[in-house]
């Protein structure tokens, strides 16, 4: 291997374990922090998105919607909270959030709404990819399946 490939290499691998370590390192949330409101500017009339936008109402656990418009004519704000107790199975397990977590299906689903009343559908990243599955690319793939559960609205 020349050492372009193996400086490459490296970056990745040791990228992919800041992901690793910062995800278990991470504080479990607090009760009270899943009962927050989580909000997203969608670029529309309040009208036009109507009283739980699709993919809101698909939700398998109760959640509260508030529908304003935003600050400064910037559309509208979409704001979500959890109601009710937590659906059964998803804590949190040794720091780690499970794929099954309601906040992370809160967010996908704001995602969704967004860009459903943007643009009419939900937009994807190019599927199937345009290379092969690698080791080194295996960072990439994870971040790109779950890049809208987390993170800034």
């Amino acid at each position: 291997m020349n050492r372009t490939l193996l400086g490459i290499t490296a970056v990745v691998v040791g990228g992919a374990g800041v992901v690793v370590g910062r995800r278990m390192l991470r504080p479990e949330p607090a009760a009270g922090g899943r009962a927050r409101w989580h909000s997203i500017t969608v670029n529309c009339s309040p009208e036009r998105l109507g009283p739980k936008p699709p993919p809101l109402d698909e939700l398998g656990f109760p959640v509260e919607v508030r529908i304003r418009p935003a600050p400064g004519d910037h559309g509208t704000e979409l704001a979500v909270r959890m109601t009710g107790p937590e659906p059964a199975g998803a804590a949190t397990v040794l720091g780690k959030l499970r794929d099954d977590d309601p906040v992370r299906a809160i967010r996908r689903a704001l995602r969704e709404a967004r860009s459903l009343a943007e643009v009419g559908e939900v937009l994807l990243p190019d599927t199937p990819p345009t290379t092969g599955r690698t080791l080194t690319g295996a960072p990439l793939a994870y971040a790109t399946r779950h890049a809208r559960e987390e993170g800034r609205l």
